[in-house]
């Protein structure tokens, strides 16, 4: 699949009062400031979370263990790629390099954020997805950061 890429940032995780309970989601940010959110698990958003506030948990969680894993075995993340937005649902690449050898692995956009942060990887968004997720400002009015809400 073809299409310019852009870099982004994670803007923070936040949740969402519905009337069926709060909603957690991920604000990722390109350079032009413009703002794409991704629903999430809690237990994503609680591990993103942890990683942006560079906390250390007394246990290993999930992805920090993904990661001891792929520095035993000699391996990085180059980076992760947002490339579809289908329904509603968004799909997502992690590229990988081991033995001099490279190879994408197709994740949840949620784990390969949670994972990218703990690694410094780059997380681009290919621009047609961008495009089509940007919301405005005033469409986040409602939310809490994740910190206020415990």
């Amino acid at each position: 699949m073809n299409g310019t890429t852009l870099q982004v940032t994670i803007k923070g995780v936040f949740l969402l009062e519905k009337a069926g309970g709060p909603v957690p989601l991920v604000l990722l940010e390109d350079d032009t400031k413009r703002i794409m959110p991704i629903y999430i698990g809690l237990s994503e958003a609680l591990s993103i979370n942890t990683a942006l506030n560079r906390e250390i948990p007394p246990r290993p969680m999930t992805h920090d263990l993904f990661i001891s894993l792929l520095e035993r075995v000699s391996s990085k993340i180059d980076g992760i790629l947002i490339d579809e937005l289908n329904e509603g649902i968004y799909y997502a690449r992690m590229s990988v390099s081991m033995d001099g050898k490279h190879f994408e692995l197709d994740a949840r956009p949620s784990d390969c954020i949670a994972i990218a942060l703990r690694c410094g990887a780059p997380i681009r968004v290919r621009e047609s997805v961008l495009s089509e997720a940007v919301v405005n400002k005033d469409e986040l009015e409602n939310i809490l950061p994740l910190d206020n809400y415990f």
